[in-house]
């Protein structure tokens, strides 16, 4: 089944496909991406989902009126078996869109500004954004969960009023603005917004972007081909200690891969390595990381064998996937400043 509906993130006007198991949207703000069906049976908060997919939205550059090469699901892996012309999942859920969540108003503004410049090619460059992009992108809400006992939509997402979050968005914009970060106008609700960065702005992005490598960034060297379940334990091990885990595969890039990756190793804190898998890979990417002083903690399942350069090395042993966040965990925190 398709038609057209309203985006259950954002709002927007999207188109909607159904297969009885799952809920396929795309949507020209936030791309496209998957629920589980039926959506309102999900634990996702609407708001942070739109702000997540915003931030992470996968594009069209191949040129054609093609489906995107990648896209974001609820589903794993392990479960996932649509056709090949439907694209390459990039695996989403509650606790990652959670852990990703600004949790404080600095972190928000941070964000803010650093969506700001990867978005702009020159320096001055005015971004225009439509409605629904510019609140997401400045972390505004547009729904809420209606629990009053007598409505017909109780327990169900429902917009709010236009008036609350047009005084949101001139609250974040006049921070940005009464902080020199930014110059823009007042928003009004009309479609289209318009920002700029301003010095202040651009000085900020530069210290964020010069101090990634002691920020909250952690490279993640593993086979491509392990289980969504060990992916997502490391994933919580390294949130769970405050830190950001990068997994290559889902970076969205217009770059040569290895680049790319060794780029994001040189801009990490620190790396972990999943060896179980034994995978060249992850045996290289560890290697170069060593090569520039960067601290690896190394896991790997119980029962395989490390190579003998680097079997003497401290590694996690792990017996269940379920073992390593709270493994991972107190190791960074012991070993990482």
């Amino acid at each position: 089944m398709e038609k057209n509906v309203r985006c259950p993130a954002c709002t927007s006007d999207a188109l909607y496909q159904c297969d009885g198991y799952t809920e396929f949207y795309k949507c020209p703000v936030c791309g496209r991406f998957e629920l589980a069906y039926p959506s309102q049976d999900s634990k996702l908060d609407r708001n942070h989902l739109a702000a997540y997919l915003v931030y992470h939205c996968y594009k069209n550059t191949s040129g054609t009126e093609k489906y995107e090469e990648r896209f974001h699901t609820v589903c794993s892996k392990e479960f996932y078996s649509k056709s090949d012309n439907t694209g390459k999942p990039v695996h989403m859920d509650a606790e990652i869109i959670e852990s990703w969540y600004p949790k404080t108003f600095a972190e928000r503004v941070d964000k803010i500004l650093l969506y700001i410049a990867s978005h702009t090619e020159h320096v001055g460059q005015l971004l225009t954004l439509p409605k629904n992009l510019l609140l997401n992108v400045l972390f505004v809400d547009k729904q809420r969960m209606d629990n009053d006992v007598w409505s017909p939509t109780k327990n169900q997402w429902v917009e709010r009023d236009e008036k609350e979050y047009i005084q949101e968005v001139n609250y974040m914009l006049g921070f940005l603005r009464h902080q020199h970060y930014i110059d823009t106008n007042e928003f009004v609700g009309s479609n289209l917004h318009s920002i700029v960065l301003a010095p202040e702005g651009y000085a900020r992005v530069d210290e964020l972007q010069k101090n990634t490598s002691s920020g909250r960034n952690v490279l993640v060297a593993m086979s491509f081909h392990e289980t969504q379940k060990r992916r997502e334990m490391i994933r919580k091990g390294i949130s769970d200690a405050g830190y950001n885990a990068v997994f290559i595969d889902e970076v969205q890039h217009n770059n040569l891969i290895t680049p790319e990756l060794l780029k994001y190793i040189k801009d990490s804190k620190f790396v972990v390595a999943d060896l179980t898998d034994e995978n060249n890979g992850a045996y290289f990417e560890e290697g170069y990381a060593m090569g520039l002083g960067k601290t690896v903690i190394q896991l790997c399942r119980h029962d395989v064998r490390l190579h003998f350069d680097i079997a003497q090395k401290n590694t996690i042993m792990w017996e269940r996937e379920e073992d390593i966040p709270e493994r991972l965990t107190k190791r960074i925190e012991a070993t990482i400043d």
